[in-house]
């Protein structure tokens, strides 16, 4: 989804949408929408939702308590259908088949970026 006002200019000279801001820094942008609750291995999943443009993000946060540095979150962005038809134990795999997602946590010292590909 794109936000509505901004544009660029692309090779040819047309303007052409420039994506939300919810794409380079979603977690200036989301709020929560709906908790999926645990998947069979632990993890929250909800679904958020972009103040600015309505595009739906999947959030996945896995966390042992007992060990420091081990929090993990990942958000990727998923289409209205399959917001309203998610369970928490499909959320891992709809991320890992995203052609892009992003990362974070305590896990990561603190580090987020985008990567693709399995969760561990």
């Amino acid at each position: 989804m794109w936000s509505l006002g901004s544009h660029l200019m692309n090779g040819e000279g047309q303007q052409q949408p420039e994506p939300c801001g919810c794409y380079t820094t979603p977690s200036n942008h989301l709020t929560s929408n709906r908790e999926l609750g645990m998947d069979s291995r632990f993890a929250e999943v909800s679904i958020l939702t972009c103040q600015n443009c309505g595009q739906h993000w999947l959030r996945y946060f896995y966390e042992i308590e007992a060990f420091t540095a081990s929090g993990q979150w990942y958000l990727g962005t998923i289409t209205p259908e399959q917001s309203s038809r998610l369970t928490a134990n499909q959320a891992k795999d709809t991320l890992e088949r995203l052609d892009w997602y992003y990362y974070g946590g305590s896990y990561y010292h603190g580090q987020s970026g985008r990567t693709s590909g399995a969760i561990f």
